[in-house]
């Protein structure tokens, strides 16, 4: 059976999208603004993930969730599946009020007993907040200059002040913190620590989304999804109590 959906992120890529679309294929396109949005769906995409700022990992935008999917939600007729910061089900209820689908929920599973990241990635997530998160450009070698990441602060942002963005990889020193078997991992990477990962790992990029102050536990991924489902239960619940008269 071959692949039937495939899911891009970052520049869009017209020529990619018709290749996959040609062969049947469903795409999913991650974008971070309304001119990407644009592209993607001229480009012939099904689905537009709205990916906020407030998401870990890459971003690709400066705009907030809730913002960008209801900018979407009025000016496209693709379904929307919203993006960044969602670890609960409040968050989920408020992305669907403000018109998506859908939602795409990254740090949330990252720490459930399923994800391969590495227990000491998982431990500082349980243990983080949102203020504990940041957008830099810091952690670029292995990426184009000004690829933006959030990331949980650690010793390698310490010292970045009120600079966190203009970083340029080729200024960056290679120095080895780490590895992945016979691997070398080195600071400023945006390699994250998995499983097999040894060395310095707080100072690797350790990836975290501005919902992170939802989690705190470490269940499996069908209890994490239960829970946030049941909490949306509640929360529209209790929405509707409210309005009644």
């Amino acid at each position: 059976m071959g692949v039937e959906t495939f899911t891009f992120f970052w520049d869009v890529m017209p020529d990619i999208i018709a290749r996959v679309k040609t062969a049947g294929a469903r795409v999913l396109h991650q974008i971070g603004t309304v001119e990407a949005a644009r592209q993607a769906e001229a480009a012939g995409a099904d689905v537009l993930i709205a990916q906020g700022v407030e998401a870990g990992g890459h971003i690709h935008g400066e705009v907030a969730m809730l913002s960008l999917v209801e900018a979407l939600a009025a000016r496209s007729t693709l379904p929307v599946v919203a993006s960044g910061g969602i670890a609960s089900g409040a968050g989920l209820v408020a992305a669907l009020a403000a018109g998506a689908q859908g939602v795409q929920i990254g740090t949330a599973f990252l720490a459930t007993v399923e994800s391969y990241a590495h227990e000491y990635h998982k431990d500082r997530v349980v243990a983080a907040e949102a203020g504990d998160t940041l957008r830099t450009d810091l952690f670029v070698l292995n990426w184009p200059a000004h690829s933006a990441v959030r990331v949980l602060a650690n010793s390698t942002t310490k010292g970045l002040g009120y600079r966190p963005m203009g970083h340029d990889p080729d200024q960056l020193p290679r120095e080895v913190i780490a590895s992945e078997g016979a691997r070398p991992i080195y600071r400023y990477s945006t390699d994250s620590p998995i499983r097999e990962t040894t060395g310095n790992l707080e100072a690797m990029a350790l990836f975290a989304g501005q919902g992170v102050g939802a989690v705190t536990d470490i269940p499996t991924a069908g209890e994490r999804l239960r829970a946030i489902l049941a909490e949306g239960r509640a929360v529209l619940a209790r929405l509707a109590e409210q309005g009644r008269p």
